[in-house]
């Protein structure tokens, strides 16, 4: 049988332990803490629920998703913030990148898609993309250009550039533009105005792929097979923004 004096140490033991746990668990006594946690559900108010609990996000914390690994901060009041999503790769949702020709590149005598050398991105299952860009060409008025692209199978969009038509004396002085939304992975051609008369295209487009990903690249040829080169100008870019 214990004696009193060891009934008490044992209870002031007991009682140490629990005031130490009891604070490691009260943010009044630990203070201002933060952690990793999954995201389990998105609320409509703004909230989401991450391991059972409920965090108000940023307004820089677009589309959260079932499944993101995000960092939550509490206060010493006990409350609740997710900064975010953990990026899990090189192309984060909310992320941008951008291709840009270091090269010029010319072609002659063909008919045939190649995709650019510079012009490309390695895109994720199931992302959807934002994308802009800019090229700089030039072709002889019997040659033309032709914009077609290289996308994942299953993939859906639509993609629109404004350049010149293939109407040669509307290409010559840089209007008789195209506007006409195209499919994702179908081509368009655009005027030439001769060599050195450089004209440009602005393009833009939403990319969606499906369940496999892969690469999305911008190919191009001459539209009708000649013997002057059709080129594509360095400083040329392409740009996708992820949104899903």
């Amino acid at each position: 049988m214990k004696s009193s004096h060891g009934v008490h140490r044992d209870l002031a033991w007991a009682l140490k332990e629990q005031a130490k746990r009891t604070g490691e668990r009260s943010p009044g006594v630990r203070g201002a803490d933060w952690r990793l946690a999954t995201v389990t559900a998105v609320n409509a108010d703004g909230t989401i629920v991450a391991d059972d609990i409920t965090a108000r996000r940023l307004e820089s914390y677009l589309s959260p998703a079932i499944g993101d690994i995000v960092v939550l901060d509490q206060n010493s009041m006990g409350n609740w913030l997710c900064r975010g999503r953990l990026a899990t790769g090189s192309d984060p949702i909310g992320g941008f990148r951008v291709a840009r020709k270091t090269a010029d590149t010319a072609r002659t005598s063909t008919i045939t898609q190649v995709a650019d050398p510079h012009l490309s991105f390695a895109v994720q299952a199931n992302a959807v993309y934002l994308m802009d860009g800019w090229i700089k060409y030039d072709a002889d008025a019997a040659g033309d250009i032709s914009l077609d692209w290289t996308v994942p199978a299953g993939s859906l969009g639509e993609w629109t550039g404004s350049g010149a038509s293939i109407d040669t004396a509307g290409a010559a002085n840089g209007y008789s533009v195209q506007l006409a939304a195209t499919d994702i992975d179908a081509l368009r051609s655009y005027g030439g105005a001769g060599a050195g008369a450089n004209l440009t295209i602005d393009i833009k487009g939403t990319l969606r792929v499906a369940a496999t990903a892969g690469t999305y690249a911008l190919t191009w040829a001459q539209r009708v097979s000649n013997g002057t080169a059709t080129t594509v100008y360095t400083d040329s870019w392409l740009r996708l923004h992820r949104v899903a």
